[in-house]
């Protein structure tokens, strides 16, 4: 019998499980009482989320490992070259087009990061005295009066460029893929052009070895008194350089769903944290943006999908 592991079991779809108990034996991962080690010892599959690295000091005890399924399009929580040494599968929603177009959970996340910068929120929301609070020390801007930059017209970019287009601001994107185009944007030729045109810049390109830290020292320093969000892989952008930047008020604001090596130690998650507490206009969100009741229901019910057809294959076995 197929011998299943969740990892991280909360709020999993019970639809998901069901349909996983159609595959053979599932368990459930339960960290007050065993070690991640111990718990994935025997198992043929692996369902996970992105607390935990998977790597070749974790793996390694995974004696029976055949497949891992991430209910995720970015796979940077995995050690891909050490899973395909070892034959095993990986199972995504790594061009899963179709599926994913419905699938709005962090676009929507982004469009809020925008708004809650240009108007300034978290100053007003950590106020003590939020009632006798002077509203001329908060205003900020509308959509319609500024021009956003998109940084990879992917299926988020796609997204924010219709949401910010019904609210009237003047969209640029720029794309690796020469042959993207959208009818509501403007295309633009190189990445400097991008910020040169734009008051907002919103990265939601995919990583790839290819372009980490795709958002260099000198990219970060043509935002001066730009607004600046990413919610798509930490890895894109020279994080230290940011941080320093955020410290010193190079940005009109920054919100960042992602980090660097967050599944990993040593990382920059206290420092981020310590600096959004302060008056910074800066926003950090615990990668958050796909993480919804519905989408991770809908995603998680998908991967088992794709796990089954695997299963009748008999990949796992």
């Amino acid at each position: 019998m197929v011998k299943i592991g969740i990892v991280e079991h909360t709020d999993f779809s019970s639809l998901a499980k069901t349909n996983l108990l159609s595959l053979g034996a599932v368990s459930y991962f339960q960290s007050q009482s065993e070690s991640l080690k111990e718990f994935i010892g025997d198992k043929d599959v692996l369902l996970v989320r992105l607390n935990y690295f998977y790597g070749e000091e974790l793996l390694s005890h995974a004696k029976n490992l055949k497949i891992i399924c991430s209910p995720t399009t970015g796979l940077n929580h995995i050690d891909i070259d050490y899973a395909s040494k070892r034959n095993i599968k990986l199972v995504s929603l790594k061009g899963e087009t179709e599926f994913l177009s419905q699938i709005t959970a962090t676009s929507e996340h982004t469009l809020g990061l925008i708004i809650s910068l240009i108007r300034n929120y978290q100053k007003i929301f950590r106020s003590e005295a939020q009632s006798d609070f002077n509203r001329d020390l908060v205003k900020g801007y509308e959509l319609s009066s500024l021009k956003v930059g998109i940084i990879g017209l992917g299926r988020i970019g796609t997204h924010l460029v219709t949401y910010l287009s019904a609210l009237s601001a003047e969209v640029y994107f720029f794309d690796n893929d020469t042959d993207k185009r959208n009818a509501l944007a403007t295309r633009v030729a190189t990445l400097k052009d991008l910020i040169n045109s734009s008051d907002i810049i919103v990265l939601s390109a995919s990583y790839s070895d290819n372009n980490q830290k795709m958002i260099s020292c000198d990219i970060i320093d043509l935002m001066y008194k730009k607004y600046f969000i990413n919610t798509s892989r930490g890895e894109l952008v020279d994080e230290q350089y940011l941080l320093n930047k955020i410290e010193q008020k190079h940005f009109a604001g920054v919100a960042i769903d992602v980090y660097v090596s967050e599944q990993k130690v040593p990382n920059n998650r206290q420092r981020i944290i310590d600096l959004a507490r302060k008056d910074l206009n800066f926003l950090y969100t615990p990668h958050m943006g796909g993480a919804t009741i519905s989408s991770m229901i809908r995603t998680e019910v998908f991967i088992v999908k794709k796990l089954s057809c695997l299963v009748d294959q008999g990949v796992s076995k």
